[in-house]
């Protein structure tokens, strides 16, 4: 009797197969391990539900600088209302953000004005990065990649409305605390990059204290935003509404 001989290509079909199915687990292994990373390095920008914490930027340029001050309420990851507090005559003024949807009220207007979170509040600092205290919200991490000590992950906007198309982000491998973020709009340039330079415990929780915004367009140019008396509030709903601001 003749011995079955086996057909090579039916052999290396099963062996695309399963190469396929490893791929494909890979990838999705991947992805949810991206997700994960960024949920535990969030933690440390945003590690209360219902928060209020005082925020202080610092623009310079050359040898001139100038600092505002504010309070920034926050509610979950989406939600925020920011107070100016100093100097004096920015007194009175409130942001409203909702998801990557911004409101201003001033004193001097009838009613809250929409603009773009990314517009400059100060220096290199947009309206955005003061309101916004979560990437996980409105990013979905696609990769995670290894560069030395850190995790560098990619990450792309759920909506294509939003400020920034895609960030690239550095985690530490140990602590998952960020470290760097790199932030492009939707034709690919490089507008900007954070730096997380300064940890600290509040609340009970470690977080970061201090960031520093480099101006990638026009070099030189820099802001540092410092948090301080982070600490648990009871912010009602309502706060987060057009009609509330300026009134509570």
């Amino acid at each position: 009797m003749r011995a079955h001989t086996p057909d090579p290509l039916h052999s290396k079909g099963i062996n695309m197969k399963r190469l396929l199915l490893i791929l494909l687990f890979t990838t999705t292994l991947r992805a949810e391990d991206a997700a994960s990373i960024l949920a535990r390095s969030d933690e440390f920008r945003n590690p209360l539900g219902s928060f209020a914490v005082d925020v202080e930027l610092t623009s310079y340029d050359g040898a001139h600088s100038d600092t505002s001050k504010f309070r920034v309420y926050g509610k979950g990851s989406d939600r925020s209302v920011v107070e100016f507090t100093a100097p004096a005559t920015e007194k009175g003024k409130f942001l409203l953000m909702l998801r990557d949807a911004m409101w201003i009220y001033m004193p001097s207007a009838s009613r809250p004005i929409r603009i773009s979170p990314l517009q400059r509040l100060m220096g290199q600092a947009s309206n955005g990065d003061v309101a916004r205290t979560s990437f996980t919200i409105d990013y979905s991490a696609k990769s995670a990649s290894e560069d030395g000590d850190a995790w560098v992950l990619e990450l792309e906007a759920k909506d294509p409305s939003l400020s920034y198309k895609s960030v690239r982000l550095w985690i530490d491998r140990t602590s998952y605390e960020p470290q760097r973020a790199d932030f492009y709009v939707a034709s690919g340039k490089l507008l900007k990059r954070a730096h997380y330079r300064k940890f600290t415990t509040m609340s009970g929780r470690r977080v970061v204290s201090d960031i520093e915004i480099e101006d990638l367009v026009r070099p030189g140019r820099r802001t540092t935003m410092h948090y301080a008396n982070l600490g648990e509030r009871t912010n009602p709903d309502k706060m987060f509404t057009k009609d509330s601001l300026g009134k509570w």
